[in-house]
Parts: structure tokens; sequence; C-alpha cells
């Protein structure tokens, strides 16, 4: 009886272990950005759709709920995942939901691509074959399942597959709470309307240019503020406008 009561959690629960370090990002952290490559080489930004400000407000003016799942072409447990996946993509074809498959393997779309025509998958699919956003995400087991809201907090996250609940269904609950102001583990979530105001400080700003102007990596420090290196970029950019324009006044008095 116990090893039959095993063998139900094991089917139940499923997941491809590939490393260790830290947990999952939990509900209430702000979603890292990244900017991956799709099967075709364009690349996507976690910040087209959602979070404080928009990157590419021309492409797309409206903040989205983004779902990630992580997932490889090796882990079984992902081929149960993915169709539920399409299957509430389907459900909410107008809704502001986008869904994003990342690949983690390493032959990246060499071999994904030619996975993906074969099974039939019609997500989008970002390609992570060094695995540094799965990193940041803590992931270290496909599946990995994040639900961020449109205002970039992560409000869901989850490692492996669950048999037992219809993801469709789950994904629609959990949908449900983050819009009536709860996580899906009923935890009193950030009011949308309130996000917006969370800004970085100035001195912040500062530091990060600084340390940019002293030759540390734009990504690597935009990373570490949950920015794109575009925003970095355009706060140098901010701050010489401001510097010559006080240039320009003090030459003027002289």
């Amino acid at each position: 009886m116990v090893k039959l009561f095993s063998f139900e959690l094991l089917f139940l629960f499923c997941a491809v272990v590939f490393g260790a370090g830290d947990k999952l990002l939990s509900p209430i952290t702000i979603a890292p950005t990244f900017s991956l490559p799709d099967l075709q080489g364009d690349r996507v930004s976690l910040r087209y759709y959602c979070g404080d400000t928009l990157q590419k407000p021309h492409l797309n003016n409206t903040r989205h709920f983004v779902i990630l799942s992580f997932w490889a072409t090796y882990c079984v447990p992902c081929q149960k995942e993915i169709p539920e996946l399409m299957q509430f993509a389907e459900n909410h074809k107008g809704d502001s939901i986008k869904i994003f498959l990342i690949s983690i393997d390493k032959e990246g779309a060499e071999i994904v691509a030619p996975f993906i025509k074969e099974k039939g998958y019609t997500l989008p699919v970002l390609l992570d074959p060094y695995r540094k956003t799965a990193e940041r995400y803590g992931v270290n087991s496909v599946p990995s399942l994040f639900v961020i809201d449109p205002y970039g907090f992560i409000q869901y996250s989850a490692a492996g597959y669950y048999g037992n609940v219809s993801l469709d269904k789950k994904l629609d609950w959990i949908i449900q709470d983050i819009r009536s102001g709860y996580s899906s583990s009923n935890t009193k979530v950030k009011s949308i309307k309130a996000a917006p105001q969370m800004k970085i400080s100035a001195d912040k700003r500062w530091d990060a240019i600084w340390k940019v102007e002293c030759g540390n990596p734009v990504a690597e420090i935009a990373n570490l503020l949950h920015i794109t290196p575009e925003e970095l970029a355009s706060w140098r950019i901010e701050l010489k406008k401001a510097a010559f324009s006080l240039w320009d006044s003090d030459s003027t008095r002289n």
C-alpha cells in the first residue's frame, strides 16, 4: 500500500532536476527582466509586456499578465504541461495574457526548432541555452512555471508538473485571484494601482551610472536593479543632457 501511494505521488508530481542552487523566486518578488532570442533570432524582452514602464509602447501599449514556463526537449513532464498551456492560451485569445516557453536546451534553436515542429507546439519559444535567466529565477528543475502580473511582480511560482489538477483551470484561478487583489496563496498582494509609484531612488541611479562609467558591464548593473540595459542607458543620457545644459548656462553667465 505504501509503495502504491508513493508511485501515485511520483505520477502526480514530475520534474527533471538539472542543478542545485537558490530556490524559485517567490510571489511578490519583482520578476527579473530579460532579453532572449526566439527561434527566428529576434530578441524579446519581458518589459515589452509588463512592468512599471513598457519598453516599446509603440509596438505594445497594453500591460499583460505574463506566464513563463522553463522547459527542455528532454523533459517528459514538460511535454505534459505544454499542451495544457496551449489550451489555456486558446481559451484566453482575447485577454491581455502572454505565454512564453523558455528552453534551457544547450543546443539552442538547432534542436529546439525541429522538436517544436514535430510536437506541434504553437506557443512562443525563447532560448536560454546558458541558463542565465533560469538562474536568476532560481530554476533548478523543469518544468518551472511563473505567473507575473501586469506591473512585473511574480504572483505565482512552482516547480514540477502536477497531474492531479488541470493546469488550464489552475491558471484561471490564479489570474482571478490576482485580479481580485490576492495571490494564489491567499496573501494580500501589492496593489496594481500603487505599483507604478515604486521608483528606483536617485542615490541608486547615481550609483548605477557611476559603476557603468567605471567600466562595469551595463547589462550586469541593470540586472542587479531588475531593469533593462536600455533603461540604464537612458539614465546616462538624461544625466549627460543635464550636465551639458548646466555647463551651457554657466558659460553664458561668464
